[in-house]
């Protein structure tokens, strides 16, 4: 039998902040930002936390002092305000690493001043609990070289927890492991290969039973070709295939000097190696297996054999740079890449293109590759186009990235793939003014979260958004949230009660049986806006 309800509810106000309800915006004219202090905001980084939430690292202020946040999955501030890693003095900035564990802790590699020595500097690793109050922090290398002489900072967790934090030390490279509990550095190892030859941190991955994955940028002066090599470490610090020289990934030609490419898991204890080389401009890949075997030939494969081309009617050069890859739920590794032309009647065409490889490296979409944008003129209006991160929705990949009508603004837009290479959906990510760049992407439950940098002319600032599924931006409606304003709380309880009994058909019958009672109370309760 259906009963009345009896209601007494006792509401305490609590003021709210506007950086606690911001949320993931569902207008692409005002995306969240994560950052907008009068100083640099700069190079994000994102990596899941608990609950569906986002943790975001960033540098800000006029020492680029490092502060890391945490967003709930809705993309509100879940500590009220970000937190202070590291009051830094520097001028400039070099690439650092964020990375989180399966316990919900993050962990910040980044450089520092040696208190002890003005003119050097350390590698520190930071961790931070979900509750924002940092666990410990530790150094991972004393440099008697300068601050800014540490660069291309890496961390990864590896499977039995312990986390490895790696830099670039002048032109070699350190790395160290270190037990999540404690802080306790329990190996650290300097890769020196010999006093002409230098190895620098430019990838860093887990591996199976402990061990990491290392990549190194290998050459011998500035103007030499720049190879990729690299080596498994195991648990105890000891070297497995590779050894302290490495594997070469890539030998013949060069990558683009000043390019340090990431790479990732293949999800077997290998990896995938994404680069682009010079003389041709191409992306290529190579992947290692666990055992250290080479599987796609000495110097990898490239996206397309194809270097020229014909695109508006004339034979071009074709260039393919800045990949980004993600494995597929189909096992298959995908590939996004920023494409341009040679001049063509003294115009650059751009667009967005996108090639998918099987387990043994063969091409899937043909040699050509498929093309997410189709190549357009500059003198049509696009000024370029950049890649932003490959990632998964739902088990396809797709990517985000930008169009730019200027040099000074863009639009940031992602896309869905299908197996086949067709582009499912395109939606717009962000179209606020200024530049876009720098991405990072991370996996949320339906749904992949975006963090990255932006610049209207001045200052450059911090945002991120939410891109669903299916192709929508912003969170999806909360069962509970009637009046529509992102949160459920006393309002929506009011329009509940209000509709209580026999109510076909009206939305606050959540479970659609015909009635407003106790069981769509506990639906709506449980998306209850704290």
């Amino acid at each position: 039998m259906r009963t009345t309800l009896t209601v007494l509810i006792t509401a305490t106000i609590m003021p709210c902040t506007a950086s606690a309800l911001a949320q993931y915006a569902s207008d692409p004219t005002t995306p969240l930002a994560i950052a907008s202090s009068a100083g640099d905001d700069v190079q994000p980084k994102i990596a899941a936390a608990p609950n569906g939430g986002q943790y975001i690292s960033y540098f800000s202020g006029v020492g680029y002092d490092i502060y890391l946040d945490l967003r709930s999955v809705s993309g509100n501030s879940a500590w009220g305000a970000p937190l202070l890693i590291e009051d830094r003095a520097f001028s400039s900035t070099t690439d650092y690493a964020m990375v989180s564990d399966a316990s919900g802790n993050a962990y910040v590699v980044y450089n520092a001043t040696d208190p002890a020595n003005g003119t050097g500097a350390l590698v520190k690793m930071v961790s931070v609990a979900p509750g924002g109050s940092i666990r410990w922090s530790t150094v991972l290398y004393t440099s008697t070289l300068g601050a800014t002489s540490l660069g291309n900072g890496r961390a990864a967790v590896a499977s039995d927890g312990f986390v490895w934090g790696a830099y670039a030390i002048g032109f070699d490279s350190s790395i160290a492991r270190v037990n999540p509990d404690s802080g306790a550095v329990a190996t650290s190892i300097f890769l020196n290969e010999n006093s002409t030859t230098k190895q620098m941190c430019s990838g860093l991955q887990a591996s199976t039973d402990g061990g990491v994955i290392l990549s190194t940028i290998r050459y011998t002066t500035f103007t030499s070709p720049k190879t990729l090599r690299a080596r498994r470490i195991n648990s105890d610090g000891s070297y497995g295939w590779g050894g302290a020289f490495g594997t070469p990934v890539f030998s013949t030609g060069s990558v683009q000097t000043g390019n340090f490419p990431d790479f990732i898991s293949d999800g077997q204890g290998g990896a995938y190696f994404p680069w682009y080389s010079t003389s041709p401009l191409n992306c290529r890949v190579q992947r290692i297996d666990a055992a250290g075997t080479v599987l796609f030939g000495a110097d990898g494969t490239p996206v397309s054999p194809n270097t020229s081309g014909t695109v508006g009617g004339v034979t071009t050069t074709l260039n393919r740079t800045n990949p980004s890859a993600v494995v597929g739920g189909d096992g298959r590794l995908y590939m996004f890449y920023r494409a341009y032309t040679g001049s063509i009647s003294g115009y650059v065409w751009y667009g967005i293109g996108a090639q998918c490889f099987d387990a043994s490296g063969s091409r899937q979409w043909t040699d050509a590759g498929v093309m997410v944008e189709d190549y357009i003129s500059s003198q049509a209006g696009v000024y370029d186009r950049g890649i932003g991160a490959a990632c998964l929705f739902g088990t396809s990949a797709g990517c985000s990235y930008t169009n730019s009508s200027s040099a000074t603004n863009a639009v940031a837009k992602a896309c869905r793939m299908d197996a086949n290479g067709a582009v499912t959906w395109s939606t717009t990510l962000a179209s606020n003014s200024g530049i876009k760049y720098r991405f990072g992407a991370s996996r949320m439950s339906g749904a992949t979260a975006f963090a990255w940098q932006g610049a209207a002319g001045g200052s450059s600032d911090i945002y991120a958004g939410r891109v669903n599924d299916q192709g929508t931006i912003g969170n999806p409606p909360l069962q509970g949230d009637f009046d529509g304003n992102g949160l459920v709380d006393g309002s929506d309880l009011g329009i509940l009660i209000g509709a209580w009994g026999p109510c076909a058909g009206c939305p606050a019958d959540l479970d659609a049986d015909g009635f407003v009672e106790g069981s769509d109370l506990g639906l709506m309760l449980g998306n209850w806006t704290f």
